[in-house]
Formats: structure tokens, C-alpha cells, sequence
């Protein structure tokens, strides 16, 4: 592919011999000078396009070209974009002028390609000042002069320059027009290159006050909606929506959004992989869209149900120590031309603000839940301890001090044989009322556990259990219920962790507690062993059973928290809870089983 590019030309002796004296006459000396004032008022005007205007003007007048083309880059919606030509373009220097234009914005590198139209000549690349240069020339055509302007190794943009008949062979005096034409843009340049400063400058800003805002507070709801808030606002957009990842149900949450679409949307789930946001969490890549409509990506659902037409996406994913948070959503740039690569640059250094923030909110979030459960949880402890011991010792106490009173009043009536029975019945109250109460400082704190660990402890505290509940049966003349009791272990060749074996131990009186309480069992069998690689622990009994997943389902708001405490203390260990019902052993019932790697709760000798 021939080219045209940015350097120095070295004259095409073919070129037919023409009158060079219309150029850089002296006697045109006074109006530049007056053209030149004009620039510097006209330069501090808002609008600059009555500037580069002028700037043409001046270049065509005082240079004797055919034509001038002045082209600038828009570097953001308050730097605009300049198109500026004057003189005489024919329509195939006109065609020229703008392909070298679009491969200029397509490839900023000192070497531009067109798509052939331009023939390339000799030439060493060199860089006058601020400005690279370069000849184009096609057929028999009069050659251009391309002119690449820049400022701080940012490019801007370009000049073009038809040049005429006088200036073709006039190669010796191209040095002398590069640097007429940084005089005449320098200022211009310069005031472009400051303005986009104070952009960056104010960029930078906004994203300290952002910081400082989001990480200000650990409100979750309060961090999500002002980063909603803040990018929408300072991105110029319609809209914008921050999205929660949830990766363990492949879904994105929309959360927050702004704009027309806030209150349709908010709280709604998708999958994943849906939609520009799903491409940006699967890719944790960001991604511009100026031309929603036409992206294969884009799904319309969401403007099929709110009714809001999106027109240009900004999306960026939400990452904190390479774990997705999330995605932040920026809809319909307010300028004609879209987003930009700054924005985009703008909304990254936003996102990774926002990420910290909003794992400072979740971790605090998490925190006060967990404080507030351990209260509800201390809570529920406080209230079944009254249970218990309003239902046992209590109501044993209460028997044996009437039955105390009974006995008096049949000494006083000398009825001898009658009080020995009475006392018999108060000696077994009180050893009934005893069992209870040292299950209860059992359950409540097992000293043996500490000392001798887990498989002595279930030992113990199923021995006594089998006590207390034989002895309440027999002072309520009940059957026992359960009936049968059966711990399945061996001693462990190895000691267990002081938190393995609190954890273990808690799960699997938790699970009888629930059985004694509900389940109306004959039978329950308490079993710990080992496999090559885990600690494995259940609980199973023969009773009703129940149906997990409806109690699962509702279960925050029965206010009861035994079976989330089972879950965590073994997920605490490393390991896993699965709950069967009905068992698959017994055809009935309810089987606990966990299983926890055993490198992890491995104790010292």
C-alpha cells in the first residue's frame, strides 16, 4: 500500500517550472502584524473556533497557497472538535485532504497511511519544533503539504496546505513554511494544550473528591448511590448503574441506577453473560459503545421495560485484588460524539476507588450483621437457658418443695410408712433436678472437651444425656424420647485443634438439641471417624424428618439461627455441611454430615 506520511520531501525534479514570486512578499509585512494582534485578542475569546479561523486566513494570505485545511482533534466535549478550510479545493485535493485526516485521528504515529491515494516520494522523517511535516502527491497533481501539530507529545491534530503552481518548485523555501505556520498556531496550540491541562487537572480533583466522598462513609447503600450520583454527573451522561456481582449464582444485581430507568430497575437480577455489562464482568475488560444499536452485545431488554433508549455505553469492570465486585454502567453521553478514551481512562481510576469502597462498605456491612446476630443469637441462648430451666430444674424444684410440704403434714399426722415413699420420691426429684442441671452446665461450657477433646466429651455428655432423659421419663412417666442414644467412635490417633474440637463438638449438639426438640426419634446415632484425607462427623436419627429446603428458605425470619451456626462453624474449619432428609440410610429421619480436611485441624502431640 503507497502512503502518505509526516516528513521531510525531497522535490520531484519532473514537476513543470512555474513563477515563484507571489510568496512571503515584504510589502504584506504591516498586515501580518495586524493579523497576528487579531489572533492573540481572538485567542481569548470562549469560542476559539473565530481563532483557528483566522489562523487559516492568515496562512492562505500571507503564504500564497491554493488552499488551507486546519484540522484539531476534539480532546474532550468542552475542547471541541475544529474543521476550518479556506481557498480553493478541488474536489479531488479535497478527497486527499480528508482520507489523510482520517488516517491522522485512526493512527497518531509519526508515520500516517492513507488508503493509496497518495504517492510516496524520497524523504529522511525529521521534526521541525512542535510540527512534523510531509508531502503527498497523486499523478499529475499538485502536490499537499501535511503538517502534524503537537504539544507536549500530545497530537492535536493537522494543517494541510494545497500548494500552488509558484510553490511547487519551490522546495528550498518548504523550512521557512513549516515554521510561518508554527508562528502562526503556536499561541493557539499552546492555549489548547493548557485548557486540556486544567481539564486533567479538574479530572484529577473530581477523583480526589470522589475518594474522599466514598470513602467518607461505610454505608453501603450511601457509597452505591453516590458513585452512581458522582459518575453520571461528572461523565455528563443520562444515566448511570452500578451492578453487584454475585458469582455464586452467575447473576449481575442492578443496584442504584439513576436516571429514568432507576425505579424499574432497581434490585432486578440478570445472568451474568447478558448484555454489555455481563461482556464487561466475564471479560473484566472496559469497553466503549458509542453505537449501542448496533453492537451484537447489546440487549434491548432493559429499554424494552423502562422505555429508556440507550444510545452510547461506557462500562468498566469493579475489581479489588484481581475478585470482581461488580460493574459501573455510564448510558448516553450528553455530547454528540460519545464517549471518549478519556472518559473511559476517568471512569477506570473512579472504579477502582469505588471497588475499595464498596469492599470497606460490604466487610462493615457483613460486620454489623454479624454483631447483630451474635446479640440475637446471645439472645435466643439467654431464652432457651430460661426454657430449660423453667421446664426442668424449676419445675422439679417446685415438686420437691411441695412434696416437702406433704411429707410435713404426714409426719404431723404420724403416718410414717406414707413419708418414706414421699421421701423416696424427693430423693429422685432432686437427683432428676441435679442430672438436669449439670447437663445444662455441660452443654453450657464442657470442661472435658478442653481437656480431654472431642470424642471424650461426646462420651460424656451422651452418657449423661441418656441419664437425664431416663430420669425424666421416669418422674413424668413417659417414654424416653429418644430412646436409644449411640455414639460410633473411635479415639482420634491424633489430637484435634481447641477450635476443631469446639466447632465439631457444637455442630453435633446442635443437631441433637433439634432432634430431642422435633424430631420424635426412636434412635439417633452420633458417629466421628476418619477417611485418608478428612475428620468425618454426622448425626442421623429415625424420626419425621423435615423439609430443608422450605425451612432453609424462610429461615432468617423465624429469628432461630442453629442451623446457620452449624453451616458456619464447620465452613470455619475448612469444611462442609450437608443435611439429608429423609436420610438415605434409614428411608426416614434426617442425616447431618460433615466432613472437614484434617490437615487443617491437626493439634500439637
Amino acid at each position: 500500500m503507497e502512503n502518505a506520511t509526516v516528513a521531510e520531501y525531497t522535490i520531484d525534479q519532473s514537476i513543470d517550472e512555474a513563477d515563484v514570486s507571489a510568496t512571503f512578499v515584504p510589502e504584506r509585512a504591516p498586515d501580518l502584524v495586524a493579523d497576528l494582534l487579531a489572533l492573540t485578542h481572538l485567542l481569548n475569546q470562549r469560542d476559539t473556533t473565530p481563532y483557528w479561523t483566522k489562523c487559516a486566513e492568515v496562512l492562505l494570505t500571507h503564504t500564497g497557497v491554493d488552499a488551507v485545511s486546519l484540522w484539531l482533534f476534539p480532546s474532550h466535549e468542552l475542547i471541541p472538535e475544529i474543521s476550518v478550510r479556506v481557498g480553493n479545493f478541488s474536489d479531488s485535493r479535497l478527497l486527499r485532504v480528508e482520507r489523510w485526516e482520517e488516517a491522522l485521528q485512526n493512527s497518531p504515529a509519526p508515520e500516517v497511511h492513507t488508503d493509496g491515494s497518495e504517492r510516496v516520494l524520497e524523504f529522511q522523517p525529521v521534526e521541525t519544533g512542535k510540527i512534523d511535516m510531509g508531502i503527498g502527491r497523486r499523478n499529475g497533481d499538485l502536490p499537499i503539504l501535511h503538517i502534524r501539530m503537537h504539544t507536549e507529545g500530545l497530537l492535536h491534530g493537522g494543517v494541510s496546505l494545497a500548494l500552488s503552481n509558484a510553490w511547487a518548485m519551490r522546495q528550498d523555501e518548504f523550512q521557512s513554511l513549516i515554521h510561518f505556520v508554527q508562528l502562526v498556531t503556536d499561541n493557539g496550540l499552546r492555549h489548547r494544550q493548557l485548557n486540556i491541562t486544567r481539564r486533567r487537572l479538574d479530572q484529577v480533583s473530581l477523583i480526589a473528591q470522589v475518594s474522599q466522598s466514598l470513602n467518607g462513609t461505610l454505608d453501603l447503600d450511601t457509597v452505591l448511590q453516590e458513585t452512581t450520583e458522582m459518575t453520571a454527573y461528572v461523565l455528563q451522561a443520562q444515566a448511570a448503574t452500578l451492578f453487584l456481582a454475585d458469582e455464586r449464582q452467575n447473576q449481575l444485581l442492578f443496584y442504584v441506577p439513576t436516571g429514568k430507568a432507576g425505579g424499574v430497575l432497581r434490585e432486578t437480577r440478570i445472568p451474568i453473560s447478558q448484555g454489555i455489562a455481563g461482556w464487561v464482568a466475564t471479560q473484566r475488560q472496559p469497553i466503549i459503545v458509542n453505537d449501542a444499536a448496533k453492537d451484537q452485545r447489546f440487549s434491548g431488554r432493559v429499554d424494552a421495560e423502562t422505555g429508556f433508549q440507550t444510545k452510547n455505553i461506557l462500562c468498566v469492570p469493579l475489581l479489588s485484588q484481581g475478585r470482581l465486585v461488580g460493574v459501573l454502567e455510564v448510558l448516553n453521553k450528553e455530547s454528540k460524539n460519545g464517549f471518549t478514551q478519556e472518559d473511559q481512562a476517568w471512569l477506570e481510576t473512579m472504579a477502582s476507588q469505588a471497588a475499595v469502597a464498596l469492599e470497606n462498605a460490604h466487610l462493615f456491612q457483613d460486620l454489623r450483621k454479624e454483631q447483630e446476630r451474635m446479640i440475637q443469637a446471645e439472645e435466643e441462648v439467654r431464652r432457651q437457658l430460661n426454657r430449660d430451666l423453667h421446664d426442668g430444674p424449676a419445675q422439679l424444684l417446685n415438686l420437691i418443695i411441695m412434696n416437702v410440704g406433704v411429707a410435713r403434714q404426714l409426719l404431723d399426722r404420724k403416718r410414717f410408712e406414707t413419708v418414706r415413699s414421699e421421701l423416696d420420691l424427693l430423693e429422685n426429684l432432686g437427683r432428676h433436678a441435679n442430672r438436669e442441671i449439670r447437663t445444662l452446665l455441660f452443654e453450657l461450657r464442657p470442661v472435658i472437651l478442653e481437656s480431654q477433646g472431642l470424642v471424650a466429651a461426646l462420651r460424656s455428655y451422651i452418657r449423661q444425656l441418656t441419664e437425664s432423659i431416663a430420669s425424666q421419663a421416669q418422674v413424668s412417666g413417659q417414654p424416653a424420647r429418644p430412646g436409644n442414644l449411640l455414639l460410633q467412635a473411635d479415639d482420634l490417633p491424633f489430637p484435634l485443634t481447641p477450635q476443631a474440637d469446639k466447632n465439631i463438638f457444637s455442630v453435633l449438639q446442635e443437631a441433637i438439641n433439634n432432634i430431642r426438640k422435633y424430631a420424635d426419634a426412636d434412635n439417633v446415632w452420633i458417629r466421628v471417624g476418619l477417611d485418608d484425607e478428612n475428620l468425618l462427623f454426622a448425626a442421623e436419627d429415625d424420626g419425621v424428618g423435615f423439609d430443608f429446603n422450605a425451612v432453609h428458605s424462610t429461615y432468617e425470619s423465624r429469628g432461630s439461627f442453629g442451623l446457620l451456626n452449624m453451616f458456619e462453624r464447620t465452613e470455619m474449619l475448612g469444611g462442609v455441611l450437608n443435611i439429608e432428609s429423609p436420610s438415605p440410610n434409614t428411608g426416614r429421619g434426617t442425616l447431618i454430615q460433615g466432613r472437614v480436611p484434617v490437615s487443617g485441624i491437626q493439634g500439637n502431640s
